[in-house]
């Protein structure tokens, strides 16, 4: 199950009481050390002691500081009610929503099961129907057994099939009842997030016109890129200026609005946060991808640099597209070939030199015009988490989120690729096979994959993961033993070898027909990494380095829907 009967998204909702409980805590402390400068301010207008010219310039200073405070100092308490009252209703109702995922899915199983037993009753009543005994007792025949043996049997199969649908409908009442009480959390929570969206676009009223507040909750409240979409179309082009220049964070993360919107938007935001220092890793991250961008080689769609433990981002690359602010044209238009490129375990946005040259590469190497996005939408595992899935299944719903958008903003007619390394296969698998569809999603290519889950997003497990539409690719080379490793877990140990249909290529090296030589890939990395320790160069090569074999046979998938055929070096 990916949606309810309404349509609501069914996935966990995340939050963090904590986190907000303490943000509440801080802004409060915030609130009190500005009210304590503004008494101390007020203590010097007053009572200052001395004259002359530059005492009255201190206390009129002070004056002007004290009542300059005043504004922050409501700002701040508007904040901390905001995230008060959202904090409360999340845990509230967010967290009654996610309980009730439990009630839902085994209402789901139950009613699965009485379908099935229904089908077993009515099975052996028609197979009674048909015996030679029903035949003659039915038309009054004299038989071997007696007729009231008969009429027993015959009551028996029919109350049967009577016993099993009276089941299978009070199992679908009862699923009916688990959608109903998890769609009414799940709408109050949902309320809740577009009344708090809503109230921030009211904190500054000095800043922000309270006529920005309806679209803002209405774009917070849609559940799909379809609805943003239309509510996008709906305004005025001086509205969609406005407030995308007022919220580049909301508009340049939000599926639905146009990439060139969110390009710019993220870009304002790129540009906004080179101005300070922030401290490392994240002054580095900055620092690249404000440096791709000005080279005009790689395009923010998403970016959120403050997300937990590292940045995320997604990063587009058109061959021949120019980005200008002053004049938005869409990136993706005449696009034939959509590619998404997601690392695996400690892959992390500032890493994105080596993952625009690969970029760049794929697009050059495919046929007709392309266009790469490099994603890093999610704390990626460490050598610590690994083993478990659970941060591929939250990469997963916002690797999700992120495909159904591209979906609706590419062209008809063009072929998207995912292209997965490591955990990232992980991650790109469990999207893709957890939803309903395929995501827009016509391959998948799978390098040296650290193993998948067949645990569905949604904790379904009787779902399973579905493929179907989706043209499935897999690689390992020989000497890439890190994945073999990442197999080993328990939580996600299965060879996407393994899966129906799919179809493996090589990266060992080889010859093309017409004596190109292949490199091989040397280990687990997609670049120059080699195996464990990942980072540690031992050669150069990886399986998205240009003029690999592995390299070629994913241009080759991409071009022609097949693997290259290579003669061994």
């Amino acid at each position: 199950m990916t949606s309810s009967p309404r349509g609501y998204p069914f996935e966990v909702i995340a939050y963090d009481v904590g986190q907000m409980n303490t943000l509440h805590e801080r802004l409060t402390k915030a609130k009190e050390a500005v009210e304590q400068m503004q008494l101390v301010l007020n203590n010097l207008t007053g009572h200052l002691e001395g004259s002359g010219a530059a005492i009255d310039r201190v206390r009129s200073s002070a004056g002007d500081v004290a009542a300059a405070l005043e504004k922050p100092s409501d700002r701040i308490e508007r904040l901390s009610g905001i995230v008060l009252r959202y904090g409360t209703a999340v845990e509230a109702h967010g967290g009654k929503a996610n309980q009730l995922m439990a009630d839902v899915t085994a209402a789901q199983t139950a009613l699965s099961t009485a379908v099935a037993e229904v089908g077993t009753a009515e099975d052996e009543l028609g197979a009674w129907t048909r015996s030679d005994d029903y035949r003659a007792w039915s038309a009054g025949e004299e038989t071997e057994t007696s007729s009231s043996t008969l009429l027993s049997r015959d009551d028996r199969f029919r109350e049967a099939v009577t016993t099993a649908q009276g089941t299978r409908d009070r199992a679908a009442e009862d699923l009916a009842d688990a959608w109903t009480a998890w769609e009414k959390e799940f709408e109050a929570w949902d309320d809740a997030y577009a009344r708090a969206v809503a109230s921030l676009a009211r904190v500054d009223s000095g800043y922000v016109s309270t006529a920005d507040a309806p679209p803002l909750a209405a774009l917070a409240d849609a559940d799909s890129p379809e609805e943003v979409a239309a509510i996008w179309d709906a305004m005025t082009e001086a509205e969609r200026a406005r407030i995308a220049a007022s919220y580049p964070e909301f508009i340049g993360n939000l599926e639905g609005i146009p990439y060139e919107y969110r390009i710019a938007a993220n870009v304002a935001v790129l540009e906004e946060a080179s101005k300070t220092s922030w401290g490392e890793p994240l002054d580095t991250t900055i620092n690249r991808l404000m440096a791709k961008y000005l080279e005009n080689d790689g395009l923010p769609v998403s970016l959120n640099l403050w997300d937990k433990n590292q940045p995320a981002a997604a990063v587009l690359y058109v061959y021949g597209y120019v980005f200008d602010p002053a004049n938005l044209t869409d990136p993706l238009s005449g696009i034939d070939n959509l590619n998404i490129l997601i690392g695996g375990m400690m892959s992390e946005a500032n890493q994105i030199a080596d993952w625009s040259q690969s970029a760049r590469d794929l697009n050059v190497v495919t046929n007709g015009t392309s266009a790469t996005i490099a994603w890093f939408g999610y704390d990626t595992p460490n050598f610590a988490t690994v083993a478990s899935s659970e941060q591929a299944r939250i990469g997963a719903e916002q690797l999700t989120n992120a495909l159904r958008g591209l979906d609706f903003a590419a062209p008809g007619g063009a072929t998207t690729t995912v292209v997965a390394h490591s955990h990232g296969t992980t991650t790109a698998f469990l999207a893709v096979g957890s939803a309903e569809g395929n995501l827009g999603v016509d391959n998948i290519i799978s390098l040296g994959s650290a193993g998948l889950t067949d645990r569905p997003l949604g904790d379904d497990e009787g779902q399973g993961v579905d493929y179907s539409g989706t043209e499935i690719f897999t690689t390992r080379a020989s000497n890439d033993w890190v994945s073999l490793l990442g197999r080993m877990s328990p939580d996600h140990g299965i060879d996407p070898d393994s899966l129906d249909g799919s179809v493996a290529f090589s990266s060992d090296g080889g010859y093309l027909p017409d004596g190109t030589y292949l490199d091989n890939t040397p280990g687990h990395g997609t670049h120059s990494e080699a195996n464990l320790p990942i980072g540690s160069v031992v050669n150069d090569g990886g399986y998205l380095q240009e003029g690999s074999e592995s390299f070629a046979n994913i241009a080759n998938i991409i071009n022609y829907g097949e693997p290259l055929e290579t003669v061994d070096g």
